[in-house]
């Protein structure tokens, strides 16, 4: 049995999962749906086993696992906020990235400002990021 029984067939390619592909099939479906709702959960745990599957290629690209990290973040949040919409529950209030990941947040803005600092050079020189 897969480990993501109610998606399997959507990852036939772990790199490129058809996470459209199953929404849409998925789009006309009456709620509340127990199965909906665990598909949801699984894509949620998907993305974030596939970016512990990636952490040797991204530890050299500090701004790409950020944007990769922020990305998964993101989607495994929103899966688990319509899982429990698909369970017949209320998921509460959005969040902001801010709130709900602050580590992920606090890097985005240390990228930006060093962006930004490296913008501001004389003749519009940049510095390499580092």
């Amino acid at each position: 049995m897969s480990r993501w029984p109610h998606i399997q067939r959507y990852l036939r390619d772990h790199s490129r999962p058809d996470f459209i592909g199953w929404y849409f099939a998925t789009g006309r479906i009456t709620l509340p749906n127990p199965d909906v709702a665990a598909a949801n959960e699984e894509w949620a745990d998907f993305y974030e086993w596939r970016l512990e599957q990636r952490a040797e290629e991204l530890a050299a690209d500090r701004i790409k696992r950020h944007l990769v990290e922020e990305w998964t973040a993101g989607m495994a949040y929103c899966c688990r906020r319509s899982a429990a919409w698909a369970r017949g529950e209320e998921p509460g209030e959005w969040l902001p990235l801010s709130e709900r990941r602050p580590d992920i947040h606090a890097e985005g803005e240390a990228i930006v400002a060093e962006i930004v600092a490296r913008l501001d050079r004389p003749a519009g020189r940049l510095l390499p990021m580092g």
